[in-house]
């Protein structure tokens, strides 16, 4: 049973001034115990709103102009509308079968209340007609409309409809273009979105992916059921349209939740693909780009459920990506994947192939910038100790950052020299696993310590 404060609260929903105003007088009637004047104040408001929104609609749609107005000359002339405006909308399929049954309810309901037949409206009609009229149409933005849907369907080869590729200006045109558009349209327009990403006009095909991902950054809890539903469950079969999927985890890390186990499946040989082909000249800053997903994904929900899906992909991304700047910025500095991150950059200090210690070198300012600090001492030993070992072995570049003690890394050094103050046995131990017996760990320690001034 709808109540006063349900009342309030469906008024402060609806859009326009005007309809919100007359509708606040419909709830004083009913407050006031008049029900039959709530009844008629509410079907009153309920066609003025309808002919508002037909007028918008009527600026992007031929039929609803036609309709608007002729039902604005019936209107002018005095003569009754309602009926054929009801009619109209339905037959061109601007208002659904059962909106359109609701009108048929409302205005016998009405009928009997302006009219003096006996019949007194209780309390429960004018409550009934209250809500279901606000509910239905006074908060929604525009008529249920499959032809709306359609026009922005067909925008979608105009070369200027995305002016930049900021997904912030990409989010502000897309939720202006479906601003009018009734929620309930939604199923319709992703599914005719996703048909269009196979058309052959390069623009078209641009612009899907644009408007897809604008959509998923709205993060609308109703907008991103159907994006679940009707695109990404849908693009996730095919290798070539999968990497749309990944725009929009990019767009909106929230969408990989509550998929269901063949689409993570799915997803898993998509995000693989991406990781081995994606060229190393593309910007880790772009929607689709895996360090961007993974970014989105892990600020979005608790790394933990990502990589019970993702855990190969993460690594295989880590394997090739793992100095990027962009992901090391972003990347929350602890839990899971913060753990992931580390392991493999202890492993590329030291490895049997030369080129990993000397591609840590080379990259050692992104650890020192972005993950030092965070490290626990034994995590930075463990990094330390390989890099040493990795210079005594007669790595190059391992060599050049020894020799200098560590300056490009002083961060890293620090830590390192925290662990082996604090825990000189057990670093003791670690280095001797890596050096042997036969070392001098004191002269290899000498390098932990800063050059003289």
């Amino acid at each position: 049973m709808t109540h006063l404060t349900d009342m309030e609260e469906l008024v402060s929903s609806i859009q326009s001034t005007d309809i919100r105003d007359y509708m606040r007088e419909a709830m004083s009637c009913y407050m006031a115990g008049a029900y039959r004047a709530t009844v008629v104040l509410t079907f009153i408001a309920l066609f003025d709103d309808i002919m508002s929104k037909l007028e918008e609609l009527s600026k992007v749609n031929q039929k609803a102009r036609t309709i608007f107005e002729a039902a604005s000359k019936r209107r002018s002339e005095q003569e009754v509308f309602e009926t054929y405006l009801i009619d109209q909308l339905k037959s061109n399929e601007l208002l659904t079968a059962l909106d359109a049954g609701f009108f048929e309810t409302l205005r016998t309901l009405r009928n009997k209340a302006a009219h003096p037949s006996g019949h007194h409206a209780s309390a429960e009609e004018a409550r009934f007609v209250f809500y279901e009229a606000t509910k239905r149409f006074l908060s929604r933005p525009i008529l249920s409309t499959k032809q709306l849907a359609d026009e922005v369907i067909n925008s979608l080869g105009n070369s200027n409809l995305f002016p930049a590729t900021s997904i912030v200006i990409i989010k502000q045109v897309v939720e202006k273009e479906v601003k009018k558009l009734h929620p309930d349209t939604y199923p319709y327009l992703i599914s005719k979105l996703i048909e269009k990403t196979r058309s052959d006009n390069t623009v078209v095909t641009r612009n899907v992916r644009s408007f897809l991902n604008g959509l998923s950054k709205i993060n609308d809890e109703k907008t991103n059921a159907c994006l679940r539903k009707y695109a990404i469950e849908k693009v996730s079969s095919s290798k070539s349209d999968g990497s749309l999927a990944l725009g929009m985890f990019g767009a909106n890390g929230i969408l990989f939740k509550d998929l269901d186990a063949v689409t993570y499946e799915r997803l898993k040989v998509i995000l693989s693909d991406r990781i081995r082909n994606v060229d190393a000249t593309t910007p880790h800053n772009r929607l689709s780009h895996p360090s961007y997903v993974f970014i989105s994904l892990f600020k979005s929900i608790p790394a933990d459920e990502v990589l019970n899906v993702f855990k190969d992909q993460f690594q295989a991304f880590l394997k090739k990506f793992p100095y990027s700047a962009y992901f090391a910025k972003n990347l929350k500095k602890e839990g899971p994947a913060f753990e992931l991150v580390i392991d493999q950059l202890i492993a590329y200090a030291h490895d049997d192939d030369p080129d990993l210690s000397t591609d840590f070198v080379g990259n050692v300012d992104v650890v020192e910038q972005f993950y030092a600090a965070h490290l626990q001492p034994e995590r930075a030993f463990h990094m330390v100790v390989r890099l040493l070992h990795a210079a005594s072995n007669g790595g190059e570049s391992a060599l050049d950052l020894r020799n200098a003690r560590f300056g490009a890394a002083p961060v890293l050094r620090a830590r390192a020299n925290a662990y082996l103050a604090e825990h000189n046995e057990d670093a003791r131990a670690i280095a001797r696993e890596l050096f042997g017996a036969q070392e001098d760990l004191d002269k290899v320690f000498d390098y932990l310590a800063p050059m003289p001034a």
